[in-house]
């Protein structure tokens, strides 16, 4: 590996670890929240995963020391005498909170892209795109409020989805997989 991407991944380093280490400690001592830390940063090493965008990698580093909290929390699970098996659940409760909570988070981005995608249909498809998914009218209520042949509603409504699936094939994707 090169100067750089050792400059790049101390950077990084500096910069997230004390982050996720008040994280980690939430869910298990400092001491074992430090370990975690430092593998996830070296299992992160090898794979060069700190040269993703920022966004990305934030998002990789904070899963990544999640799962290894879940991990090491269910090691304690099996090993009652370190913890109390009532806390454990309660974190593992609390770790699960937070997996959903992230689901949930990903999906609101996700459906704000889209409807920014929506605003660049042309203003008919757009309007009668709203009418359909957002208010659920059908395509013949569409036609009676507009004026308009149920033929046209629907292949506004097709050219609509077409043109969203184009410029848009990974929200659709990630939507229709979380939804």
């Amino acid at each position: 590996m090169d100067s750089d991407s050792t400059d790049l991944y101390r950077k990084v380093y500096l910069e997230y670890a004390p982050m996720l280490l008040r994280f980690a400690e939430k869910f298990v001592s400092p001491f074992y929240a430090e370990d975690i830390v430092h593998d996830v940063f070296l299992k992160l090493w090898d794979r060069q995963v700190f040269l993703l965008p920022e966004n990305e990698l934030k998002r990789v580093l904070f899963v990544a020391v999640r799962n290894a909290c879940f991990d090491q929390l269910r090691k304690f699970n099996l090993e009652q005498e370190y913890l109390d098996k009532s806390i454990i659940q309660l974190k593992l409760d609390e770790l699960e909170f937070y997996e959903n909570a992230e689901q949930q988070f990903m999906q609101k981005e996700l459906l704000a892209l889209l409807l920014q995608k929506v605003e660049e249909l042309p203003e008919r498809s757009r309007e009668i795109f709203k009418l359909s998914y957002l208010e659920g009218l059908k395509a013949a209520e569409i036609a009676d409020r507009l004026d308009l042949s149920v033929r046209t509603v629907e292949n506004q409504l097709y050219r609509a989805l077409l043109h969203l699936r184009k410029s848009g094939s990974r929200i659709f994707l990630y939507l229709f997989t979380f939804l």
